[in-house]
């Protein structure tokens, strides 16, 4: 009898504990999804219905330079990086739904000898795509047939890189660098992958399974954090010298989970960083997950990061001749390039110039000018925003209302003036615009 109500008690305990953490377990998903549900039924359709106002005030902007304007994303990774699989099927529909002109590709180096050129060379279908790599806190494109031993010191290869006509450029500026060596010619002013460091891994996962879907957008907006620090030094190396600032797509369409057959009929899953994680049988348990194969053989996907989404997140301005690898390296290295959020609104149009005495533009972003003929600070744009003057890192004038113009008359002192532009976005200015600076001597 004993033994009976023994294990009635202990069935009863087990029953309550069961009962218990299904509660627990109940109310920590109602905690997980509550934000992604309503940012899902009010704050995203908000924010798209207002950014679709803001982008229908677009107007046209004069011309204020010879220059072409070519959108390009810059820092990408392909199948050449060990953490990705991305190929000419992802790159070039990705890039093409979103104007983009060109494409800076940075691949890992897999072995100690990292050889130019390799991978994806020319234009695709009206894409230019130019090699380059990343390694040691440094992306470059060498732009030439060029061989770097990796065991060499990542100044020397920078020096070597540059002394042979290429870019050097420091990248995840959120590192310590060697900032002072000058053959680096220009930094990451913003990474969006930098940007993603200080997230939560589970809120952002939940986000995207309830919102990756209709705002996948909005899901990335959501780890937006205004690069302070990074700016800060950007202009701290401005200051003494010329130093590019460009934006960081830095994606490898590699953090998702994806599944495809294997030669014998099996199923092969591919997790983050493009590694494989099992393979497994096909099942009466598994089969409703696939579809018939893409046109690189995926059954299944479940993606976060998209080739996409990431060209359309930040994209580098660059002022060009013509849409060519000498042209637009040229003007990278001059600065003739501001970065713009395009996901907030496509930049084109926009520019950032001085003018003399007599109302003539000599200067444009990246330049620099003489304090003797400079009357004027002017920037453009097809959308109004709030125009910010940056002097040397600290914000000098502001625009009082949002408009499409901007002119300073100064007085102007000797350094490095840079133009931001922020737009008003559920209730408070974020960035939209970053051009590199007009420097007066």
């Amino acid at each position: 009898m004993n033994g009976r109500k023994a294990i009635k008690k202990a069935l009863r305990i087990l029953k309550y504990t069961l009962f218990s953490f299904l509660g627990i377990l109940l109310v920590l998903l109602v905690i997980g999804f509550a934000k992604p549900l309503w940012r899902n039924l009010l704050t995203y359709p908000r924010l798209e219905k207002e950014i679709a106002e803001f982008n229908q005030l677009r107007k046209e902007t004069p011309k204020t330079t010879d220059l072409n304007t070519y959108r390009g994303v810059m820092h990408v990774h392909s199948y050449l990086s060990h953490d990705s699989e991305g190929n000419l099927n992802d790159l070039i529909p990705a890039a093409k739904n979103n104007g983009i002109d060109f494409i800076f590709l940075t691949d890992h180096p897999r072995y100690q000898l990292d050889s130019f050129p390799r991978g994806y060379q020319g234009n695709y279908d009206g894409v230019l795509i130019e090699p380059g790599s990343e390694k040691h806190g440094y992306v470059c494109w060498p732009l030439d047939t060029m061989v770097i031993d990796l065991k060499t010191n990542p100044d020397t290869i920078a020096k070597n890189v540059v002394q042979q006509g290429g870019i050097v450029f420091f990248s995840h500026t959120e590192e310590p660098r060697n900032w002072g060596n000058t053959w680096y010619q220009g930094m990451e002013m913003y990474n969006f992958h930098t940007d993603t460091k200080d997230e939560s891994l589970l809120p952002s996962i939940l986000n995207f399974l309830v919102n990756g879907k209709s705002y996948r957008i909005w899901a990335l907006r959501e780890m937006f954090d205004e690069q302070t620090a990074i700016l800060a030094r950007w202009d701290s190396l401005n200051t003494y010298r010329h130093h590019v600032g460009f934006s960081a797509v830095d994606t490898h369409e590699n953090q998702n989970f994806r599944a495809r057959y294997t030669s014998n009929g099996q199923v092969e899953w591919v997790g983050p960083n493009a590694k494989i994680i099992d393979t497994t049988d096909v099942t009466i348990f598994n089969k409703w997950l696939f579809h018939e194969p893409d046109v690189n053989g995926w059954i299944f996907r479940l993606m976060i990061d998209t080739y996409n989404e990431g060209f359309n997140y930040i994209t580098n301005y660059v002022f060009a001749d013509t849409l060519s690898v000498p042209s637009l390296a040229e003007n990278i290295k001059k600065g003739h390039l501001f970065s713009a959020f395009k996901s907030l609104g496509d930049a084109k149009g926009f520019n950032y110039f001085s003018k003399n005495t007599d109302g003539k533009i000599n200067a444009i972003t990246g330049d620099s000018i003489s304090i003797s003929a400079i009357k004027s600070l002017n920037a453009v744009t097809p959308l109004p925003g709030q125009f910010r003057l940056i002097y040397n890192g600290k914000q000098v004038n502001i625009s009082g209302i949002d408009g499409y113009n901007y002119a300073s008359q100064g007085p102007f002192k000797k350094g490095a003036y840079r133009i931001e532009v922020h737009i008003p976005l559920h209730g408070k200015y974020v960035p939209w615009i970053y051009s590199n600076p007009i420097y007066v001597y």
